[in-house]
């Protein structure tokens, strides 16, 4: 029965799939976990379509269109066609997940764990999203112990903040975060100025060793939506429907010219 799902996910870009036990999951949202799950099928989602280094402010992940409405689409497709295969239910979700994805990503053996909290697949490296189809299939497949990555420290060296603690990022250190507030501090928006942030921050996943060779995602989605230079002129210049195309619409664009003009 997996194989199907996986032939399913593979004909939509999707390589990186593994299957856990729902009992080897932390479970962190029980109120929308169906009664029915059995087990998951937990996959990576390549975004990184260019390895050029944007000097405009912009994490890679807010220069293409927002990955929500990509998962959207593919468990559209993908659990339609799940459905006239088999008899088996399924439930898609992408972030917003009763379960750890993380964690189940690397019980599965697709990757390690960063210093920096992310999840570092074998191929991708961290420039994935990681999204989930729970399912009333049963799984005997035994999961692994989870890795981490080498702890070369480069990561906790470059970031400008000291926001990667022992245990992960602190978020109100964390530039990423800063970037996205409403009202911020004048220290932070010289913090921001100073480190040429303007709206999510990937300083520490462009210096891991993990994504130097990493591969480039093959899924057209991400590839045609790329933005190579964001600016005043573009953000403004583009209608309020394209704007809510991006991930960095859900804070409104007022937001987002005033980080492009910190003085």
């Amino acid at each position: 029965m997996f194989s199907i799902i996986k032939e399913e996910l593979n004909k939509n870009g999707i390589e990186r799939i593994g299957f856990i036990d729902i009992r080897d999951c932390e479970i962190i949202n029980q109120r929308i976990l169906p009664q029915w799950a059995r087990s998951v099928v937990i996959f990576c989602i390549p975004y990184r379509s260019s390895k050029e280094i944007a000097d405009d402010g912009f994490s890679e992940y807010a220069r293409i269109y927002d990955y929500h409405n990509y998962s959207k689409q593919l468990y559209e497709i993908v659990i339609s066609q799940l459905n006239s295969k088999t008899n088996c239910r399924f439930m898609g979700f992408c972030d917003h997940s009763p379960i750890n994805e993380k964690l189940a990503a690397a019980k599965c053996d697709l990757g390690v764990i960063g210093k920096n909290s992310l999840f570092i697949d074998k191929i991708y490296g961290s420039f994935v999203f990681l999204g989930s189809l729970i399912t009333d299939i049963e799984c005997n497949i035994p999961a692994v112990e989870i890795k981490h990555c080498y702890n070369c420290g480069l990561c906790i060296d470059a970031c400008p903040n000291n926001a990667i603690i022992e245990f992960g990022i602190d978020r109100y250190k964390c530039l990423s975060g800063i970037s996205q507030k409403k009202k911020k501090t004048d220290e932070e928006k010289l913090l921001l100025k100073e480190h040429n942030i303007v709206w999510g921050c990937d300083i520490c996943q462009n210096v891991c060793p993990y994504n130097k060779d990493a591969k480039i995602s093959p899924i057209p989605y991400f590839q045609k939506t790329r933005v190579s230079k964001i600016d005043v002129e573009y953000i403004n210049g583009l209608s309020d429907e394209e704007f809510n195309k991006f991930a960095f619409s859900y804070k409104g664009r007022d937001i987002v010219v005033n980080n492009i003009n910190f003085e």
